[in-house]
């Protein structure tokens, strides 16, 4: 068993990164794969393009040049609570143009658990240092989209409402975009919020649905102070928590 988590920069993680300076276009990390590698430690490989056996995707939600080595970057990604199993092995994709390919390979020193939200899981996030080309232009933002759970993980207890234009939320009440909004979220006595999610039929390419906090409040996504958080993906829960006076996702 590894005594450390490791990465690697794969073979066609550099083959993508020089074909996408020859076209002159930059590369964008688009999504990680996670496996359980059948609960076994597959040896680090720079061949790899796939894990041995993957349970679910997860989210890049930050990344930013490592200020220390020009190549070198910093990259978050999360992990959603939609299946119980130890995850062994992640894969980082990366795109230029429409042309997607394995970028880095993670190994973990242990089997690290995630878990349903009924079995007490949560949103994992990880945070990686990977190795890139100094040369290669990289797109250095990541809009402050919001970290998400599924569709599936509404819990019924909530009752919903429907949202069809700009309002203030209300307590204890799961928020269903079916326009273009902003919603800002109520004063909440226990410190969170059970927030909102867009409706299948809203085109999230041509509007916008939003989320600000309190009057007078600050939120803080990906890292980042933003006056409203932007809902990228239809279908997906969003949760905020008041931490330190901050509303975090």
């Amino acid at each position: 068993m590894p005594t450390k988590n490791e990465s690697l920069w794969l073979a066609s993680g550099q083959a993508g990164e020089n074909q996408a300076r020859a076209l002159t276009l930059p590369i964008e990390f688009t999504r990680v794969v996670v496996g359980d590698a059948n609960g076994n430690y597959p040896p680090m490989d720079s061949s790899i393009i796939a894990v041995v056996n993957e349970r679910l995707e997860g989210a890049v939600i930050s990344h930013e040049v490592d200020p220390n080595d020009s190549n070198q970057r910093i990259v978050q990604m999360a992990i959603p609570p939609t299946l119980d199993f130890d995850a062994v092995e992640l894969l980082l994709f990366a795109k230029y143009g429409n042309t997607e390919f394995a970028h880095t390979y993670f190994r973990l020193a242990a089997p690290y658990p995630i878990r349903t939200t009924e079995n007490g899981g949560a949103q994992v996030k990880l945070k990686y240092t990977i190795r890139v080309n100094q040369n290669t232009d990289v797109n250095t933002m990541v809009s402050p989209n919001l970290a998400y759970t599924t569709e599936e993980q509404v819990n019924s207890k909530f009752k919903s409402v429907e949202v069809t234009a700009n309002q203030s939320g209300l307590a204890d009440k799961l928020h269903i975009f079916k326009a273009y909004a902003d919603v800002i979220m109520p004063l909440s006595d226990d410190g969170s919020f059970l927030a909102a999610l867009v409706d299948s039929t809203v085109d999230l390419s041509t509007g916008d649905c939003r989320l600000a906090a309190p009057d007078g409040e600050q939120m803080e996504v990906n890292g980042m102070l933003v006056s409203h958080a932007r809902i990228v993906e239809n279908l997906k829960r969003f949760r905020f928590e008041r931490i330190g006076g901050v509303w975090k996702a």
